[in-house]
């Protein structure tokens, strides 16, 4: 599952995630070091590949009751 910031801000009021809400937040508003991360060049994308992935119907994930109860 994806959430945006105001969804999880949401999943917070509700109080039905154990997640840190309040610490991630901070870890995100760091900064992060790019500097070990080349450049993106013309070359880069030239050698790049699209991917289009499948229709949302055909990525259907099993998941086992005992890890939704988890979240």
């Amino acid at each position: 599952m994806r959430f945006d910031w105001d969804e999880a801000k949401n999943q917070e009021k509700r109080d039905t995630s154990r997640t840190n809400w309040r610490r991630l937040k901070q870890q995100m508003m760091k900064s992060i070091d790019y500097s070990d991360i080349p450049p993106l060049t013309e070359e880069s994308f030239e050698r790049a590949t699209l991917r289009i992935s499948a229709p949302p119907e055909d990525q259907l994930v099993q998941i086992d009751p005992d890890i939704l109860k988890w979240f």
